[in-house]
């Protein structure tokens, strides 16, 4: 049995974001989402770096920024945790991941 400990279902994406750490701004590619946290490829950051994440969904005019924090680290990118998600950014997603679906 695997340890999966994700409280919520991840989606395959291709997100151009802009990863900001310690005020540099990054251009990154979202791989896959959740309401928890993302995939970034396109850069390598320490584990417990705090960035935040900037980001466009379809189903939303605004960009999404959330805070985050990096929780692992392996060549294919970098796993984010979001701190918490705005409400509306939150129906956003889930109106997105229908479409996903």
């Amino acid at each position: 049995m695997t340890d999966n400990r994700r409280t919520s279902t991840r989606f395959d994406v291709w997100i151009e974001s802009k990863l900001v750490v310690n005020g540099e701004t990054i251009d990154v590619t979202m791989t896959n989402i959740s309401l928890g946290g993302a995939l970034i490829a396109g850069t390598k950051q320490p584990m417990g770096q705090r960035v935040s994440i900037v980001f466009r969904v379809p189903t939303l005019e605004d960009a999404i920024e959330v805070g985050a924090t990096i929780r692992w680290s392996d060549p294919k990118g970098v796993g984010l945790q979001f701190d918490g998600l705005r409400a509306r950014d939150v129906w956003a997603l889930n109106e997105y991941f229908k479409q996903l679906v």
